[in-house]
C-alpha cells in the first residue's frame, strides 16, 4: 500500500498547497445519526424545563386534592363519608349535604354578608392602595423613605398584636357586631401599597411632565396615566386582596357574634361547633361553594396576577 493509500485510510488526504507544499487534511467529523429535531427537543434546556413542569404539577394536585376530596364528600351518603380509605367516586349522588348546610344554619346570608363585604374591601382597599403607593412613588415629602419602611415593617408583625388595639377602637366607635368593623381595618393591604409602588416606580416621569403641561392634576394622572399602565398589578392586588378576605376567620370571628352577620367561613365553623361534628357533610358542602368563586377568579386573572407579580411588581 502507498503512502497516499495509507493516509487516505486513516481519514487523511495529502493534497498541494498554493506553493507546492504538502499539507495534510483533518480527519472529517463523523456524521450525528440524530435528527435535529430530536437533539432540540432533548436539550437540557428542554429536559430541565419539562422536569420543572412535572414537579409544579405533581404539586399542584396534591394541593387540589383535599379540595377535590371535599367536592366528592359533599354529594356522598352520610354513612360512607367517614370510610377509610376515602371514596372517589361515589355509587349514589345526593344533595342530602346541601339541604342540610341550608336547613341548619342562614348560609344564604352568611355568603352575601361575605360578597358585600369582600367586594367593598377590594374596591376600597384598591383605591386606598392606589393613593398611597402614589403618593410614595411620586410626591416628595419629608420621611417618605422611613415612613415606606415603617410600613413595609409591619408586615413582620403577627396579626394577633393589632388584635385588641383594633377591638377598642371598634368598640368606641360603636362598630362591633356590624360588617364595618370587619371592613375597616381591611382597608390598609400593605402588600398592595408595596406592589402598586414598585409598579408605579417603572412609569416614565416623563409621561408625568407631559401630564402637568396639558394641565393635569395629580388625581388626573393617576386616573390617565398610571392606571392604564399598571393594569396588570392592580388585578393581582385585588385578587390577592379578595383571597385574603373572603378566606378570613381571625377578624370576622372577633367582630362578630349574630349568626345573621358572620361571614361563610365563619358560620361553617360555628355550625360545626353546634353539630358537635355530627353535620360533617354540611361542612364538606360549604368548603365545596366557599371554594369555587376564588378558584373561578383565579382561572379568570391568572394571567394577570402572574403579569402584576411576577414582573412589574418586582421591579426596582
Amino acid at each position: 500500500m502507498s503512502a497516499y493509500d495509507h493516509g487516505r485510510a486513516h481519514g487523511q488526504a495529502r493534497k498541494l498547497g498554493p506553493k507546492g507544499m504538502t499539507t495534510v487534511g483533518t480527519p472529517e467529523a463523523p456524521h450525528s445519526f440524530m435528527p435535529s429535531r430530536v437533539r432540540k427537543v432533548l436539550s437540557p434546556r428542554t429536559v430541565s424545563r419539562l422536569a420543572i413542569a412535572s414537579v409544579l404539577l405533581v404539586v399542584g394536585f396534591l394541593m387540589l386534592l383535599p379540595v377535590a376530596w371535599a367536592f366528592v364528600q359533599s354529594f356522598e351518603l352520610p354513612s360512607a363519608q367517614f370510610l377509610l380509605p376515602p371514596v372517589w367516586f361515589p355509587h349514589q349522588l345526593t344533595l342530602e349535604s346541601y339541604r342540610a348546610l341550608f336547613s341548619s344554619a342562614p348560609f344564604v346570608d352568611n355568603m352575601i354578608n361575605s360578597v358585600l363585604i369582600s367586594v367593598t374591601v377590594i374596591l376600597g382597599a384598591t383605591v386606598i392602595g392606589i393613593l398611597a403607593a402614589y403618593a410614595f412613588s411620586r410626591l416628595q415629602f419629608r420621611g417618605r423613605e422611613a415612613l415606606f419602611v415603617l410600613f413595609l415593617a409591619s408586615l413582620t408583625l403577627p396579626t394577633q398584636v393589632s388584635a385588641v388595639p383594633s377591638f377598642v377602637l371598634m368598640k368606641y366607635l360603636h362598630l362591633l357586631n356590624t360588617q364595618a368593623s370587619i371592613i375597616i381595618p381591611a382597608l390598609i393591604q400593605v402588600v398592595g401599597i408595596f406592589l402598586l409602588r414598585q409598579q408605579f416606580n417603572t412609569v416614565p416621569r416623563d409621561l408625568d411632565d407631559a401630564a402637568r403641561v396639558d394641565g393635569a392634576g395629580h388625581l388626573s394622572i393617576i386616573w390617565n396615566v398610571m392606571v392604564p399602565m399598571s393594569w396588570p398589578t392592580i388585578t393581582a392586588v385585588m385578587v390577592i386582596t379578595g383571597q385574603y378576605i373572603w378566606n378570613d376567620f381571625f377578624w370576622p370571628n372577633l367582630f362578630i357574634t349574630s349568626p345573621d352577620r358572620m361571614t361563610a367561613p365563619l358560620a361553617l365553623y360555628y355550625l360545626q361547633f353546634s353539630q358537635g361534628g355530627g353535620q360533617i357533610g354540611a361542612i364538606f358542602a360549604g368548603v365545596s361553594i366557599l371554594s369555587i368563586p376564588l378558584i373561578i377568579a383565579f382561572l379568570i386573572f391568572q394571567r394577570h396576577l402572574m403579569r402584576g407579580v411576577g414582573f412589574q411588581g418586582i421591579s426596582k
